[in-house]
């Protein structure tokens, strides 16, 4: 009986999630709010900072295999 080479593959994606709380002036309102929001250094230092202070999370994991002898794959 002879072999044949068969590949699996795993995936796995990681994220992290960080949520600050920022104090803002209530006339800021709709676009101008965004822009303040996007624009303001100090707003993206401490997003940047609980980012990294904050875990990796994992996703749910993908197996699949390939069959190429039998024009064959799909997951497991």
């Amino acid at each position: 009986m002879g072999t044949k080479i068969v590949s699996v593959t795993i995936e796995r994606h990681y994220s992290k999630q960080a949520t600050i709380e920022v104090e803002v002036d209530d006339n800021i309102i709709d676009d101008e709010l965004q822009t303040f929001l996007t624009n303001d250094d100090a707003i993206n230092e401490l997003l940047e900072n609980a980012l990294f202070d904050s875990s990796l999370i994992g996703d749910d994991t993908i197996y699949e295999y390939q069959d190429p002898t039998n024009n064959d794959g799909g997951h497991l």
